[in-house]
């Protein structure tokens, strides 16, 4: 029975500081609560850091595009060479070798690729995050401001433009980033 009636008087008095923040009436501290929030994949994305990574990504990308171009093309050439009818069986069974071994290899090439370039996407990216996270931390606690929150992972349909903190976060990065 004590418990209920402790979750009971939790309940109204949290209901009661929410309905009040809502209204955006003073808090006991004297201050309208606000949740400010960022959107962190804006940051990821338009902070100079993040787009240094980004074009590391696409410059390694397209190197491996063109080493995979290439090897199609030594591909495609062994199998027009396998068409000649003048090729003996023995020739024709080292170049269908040499294929097969060209394929198996451009396909280890793609995956190798394809993993190497998502390794280092998320490693650019967790070491974004955690400076922008620190970051955040910081201008919350300069600012005594209550709460920030990221805006995807916290679901917000709807927000009010005034409390949103993004390209502030993107100045304040881009100045720590410089340095």
């Amino acid at each position: 029975m004590k418990k209920a009636l402790f979750l009971l008087t939790a309940f109204t008095f949290l209901t009661a500081n929410a309905s009040l923040a809502a209204k955006g009436e003073p808090s006991k501290k004297g201050q309208a609560f606000a949740v400010y929030y960022v959107d962190v994949q804006k940051v990821l994305n338009e902070s100079n850091k993040g787009k240094q990574a980004r074009s590391i990504l696409e410059s390694k990308v397209a190197q491996a595009n063109e080493k995979i171009k290439q090897m199609e093309e030594e591909i495609k050439k062994l199998k027009e060479e396998l068409k000649n009818p003048v090729l003996s069986k023995q020739a024709k069974a080292e170049k269908e070798t040499e294929l097969q071994q060209k394929i198996r290899d451009l396909q280890r090439f793609k995956q190798d690729t394809q993993l190497e370039i998502m390794n280092l996407e998320k490693q650019y990216t967790m070491e974004i995050l955690k400076e922008v996270d620190k970051l955040i931390k910081k201008y919350r606690e300069q600012n005594n401001i209550p709460m920030i929150v990221e805006l995807r992972g916290a679901g917000i349909i709807a927000a009010d433009p005034k409390y949103d903190l993004t390209d502030e976060i993107i100045e304040l990065y881009n100045k720590q980033a410089g340095q």
